[in-house]
């Protein structure tokens, strides 16, 4: 009798622990769920970037102007071509940047990458420059609803101290024309516009 009533102490116990270890994976397995993106957000998320990125793909010609300070004394300008196409499965957007010579040559003179982040829905970006492989820029921006507007941070390595870069400002003009703005932040500390870039579609 002592041996069967030890048996059922004993199995009794175990089922205890059992029960315990299956809630204890539940909820691990619940805390896993809760702190992953939902994969109807992440869905919409991408479905969003690809309909904002669309309309971009294929050649662009641009003029890029470039001011020194926030008086704009001095003024830059420089013709562009770019090139927007779906790289990597799709999943990101790439742009090269070639630069036109006074003799209609084009050299490649920089490439950024787009993608979408799925929980916030921002547009990320990385770019990097040919001529200085050091540069390098990041984006981090807010897609506006109608998904023809783009506005956030953005980070330029190494700082330049006369003017850093903080704020991109992006949008449609037409249904052919796109206008970039890049705002810094000057060495007392007030912003100004920095560059401008205002493409059209190159025909193909």
């Amino acid at each position: 009798m002592s041996q069967r009533v030890a048996f059922m102490k004993i199995s009794h116990c175990a089922r205890g622990m059992v029960l315990r270890g299956g809630l204890l994976i539940l909820l691990l397995s619940a805390a896993g769920i809760s702190g992953a993106v939902d994969p109807r957000v992440a869905q919409d998320s991408r479905q969003a970037f690809k309909s904002f990125a669309q309309p971009l793909i294929g050649s662009w010609e641009c003029s890029l102007r470039t001011w020194d300070d926030r008086f704009h004394e001095r003024m830059v300008e420089t013709v562009q071509k770019r090139r927007f196409e779906w790289v990597l499965k799709g999943n990101f957007l790439q742009e090269s940047v070639h630069a036109v010579l006074r003799g209609g040559d084009t050299v490649h003179v920089g490439i950024n990458l787009l993608s979408v982040d799925p929980e916030t829905m921002h547009v990320l970006g990385s770019g990097f420059d040919a001529i200085t492989p050091d540069r390098r820029m990041t984006l981090d921006a807010e897609l506006a609803p109608d998904l023809r507007h783009l506005s956030g941070k953005v980070q330029i390595v190494p700082k330049n101290e006369a003017a850093q870069a903080e704020r991109l400002d992006w949008q449609w003009l037409d249904e052919g024309r796109t206008r970039s703005r890049l705002y810094s932040r000057a060495s007392n500390g007030r912003e100004f516009l920095n560059q401008e870039l205002i493409c059209k579609r190159a025909a193909d």
